[in-house]
């Protein structure tokens, strides 16, 4: 059986984070219009860091991310201090791991079993998440304990590993494991899950992906040599000169990251870019020089993932019950 990723990472590159919340209740309220406009069909990943007091939000570019911002004010009436937004990396696997995954606990005389056997996969760049049971008799691990398994690994792929990235294209195999009559749970096949999926990940050679933006730029002939040269800094790749009526058409494939560094500190150089077009282009591997900055750099470090529809699973009576348990909680973190 192979069901697909529930949780859609494909669209977004780029992190807004909000500025310090003022109050439970403004946290209250930026989560239900975040779950209002996903009700809507936007596509976005929502974290949250207690010890800032922030929430983080995951979308597909600048331009989506200040419209959503704005939409907290225009239509919410709430004042949203936003950071400036950040590139969101992504990590995959090259190799092919297989992981064992554990979780037994006693407390208060309850007792809890989960156990499982994964083998997880690289796949091809935009492959997506893909979870195979291979698993067909129920004495092995009960069909009722499966989609607990498939959520623990999809939220420790949210969640991220390397830097709290996101993890992306990944084929992910449940192979064997074992369970208790009376101690399992969904929730103890749940963390095993995510126990294996760490480990696996951790072990399978695991890489940084950055978004690399298609940037088209009009130049003069006597300007190329200066503009080459300021894309080579950046890092681009696959440049491309084109000729056409009396001007040139640069065309050139940029890291993101390296795109808003040269953006925010052009007003220092004497290159003046007049760009065509600006748009996202896909996911490639990050020099492994530049892990280390990266990772320390990380704004997800401490966060974590929310899934702003958890509440409405108990029932739209007793959502706002369950957000404000949610709050409170997350407020009662030491700031």
């Amino acid at each position: 059986m192979i069901q697909m990723c529930a949780i859609n990472l494909s669209d977004p590159y780029m992190t807004v984070t909000t500025q310090q919340l003022k109050s439970k209740e403004e946290a209250k309220e930026i989560l239900l219009a975040l779950k209002k406009f996903a009700e809507e069909g936007l596509n976005f990943v929502v974290y949250t860091h207690d010890t800032r007091k922030e929430i983080i939000i995951a979308g597909k570019g600048e331009k989506d991310l200040h419209e959503l911002i704005s939409r907290f004010r225009d239509e919410f009436d709430l004042e949203i201090d936003a950071l400036e937004p950040q590139v969101l990396y992504k990590t995959s696997i090259q190799e092919t791991v297989q992981s064992e995954g554990r979780y037994m606990r006693q407390s208060g005389g309850i007792h809890q079993y989960g156990h499982c056997w994964i083998k997880l996969e690289p796949k091809s760049r935009d492959g997506g998440f893909e979870f195979t049971n291979d698993i067909v008799h129920d004495h092995v691990i009960p069909h009722e304990y499966i989609p607990s398994i498939r959520n623990g690994i999809e939220e420790m792929m949210v969640r991220g590993i390397l830097g709290h990235f996101p993890v992306v294209d990944v084929k992910v195999t449940l192979l064997d494991g074992s369970f208790h009559s009376f101690d399992s749970k969904g929730m103890s096949f749940k963390i095993a899950a995510a126990l294996a999926f760490r480990d696996g990940f951790e072990r399978a050679n695991p890489i940084l992906l950055e978004p690399i933006m298609r940037v088209s730029v009009t130049t003069m002939k006597c300007e190329i040599s200066d503009h080459l040269s300021v894309l080579t800094l950046l890092r681009a790749r696959n440049i491309n000169v084109k000729s056409k009526n009396g001007k040139n058409l640069i065309e050139a494939e940029i890291p993101l990251k390296s795109w808003m560094s040269f953006r925010k500190q052009s007003h220092e150089s004497n290159v003046v870019m007049d760009i065509n077009v600006i748009e996202f282009g896909y996911y490639d591997e990050v020099p492994e020089y530049l892990y280390e900055s990266i990772i320390q750099e990380s704004n997800l470090e401490g966060a974590n993932y929310t899934d702003i529809f958890s509440w409405e699973k108990w029932g739209k009576v007793n959502e706002k019950r369950y957000l404000h348990d949610f709050v409170e909680s997350f407020w009662e973190e030491e700031s």
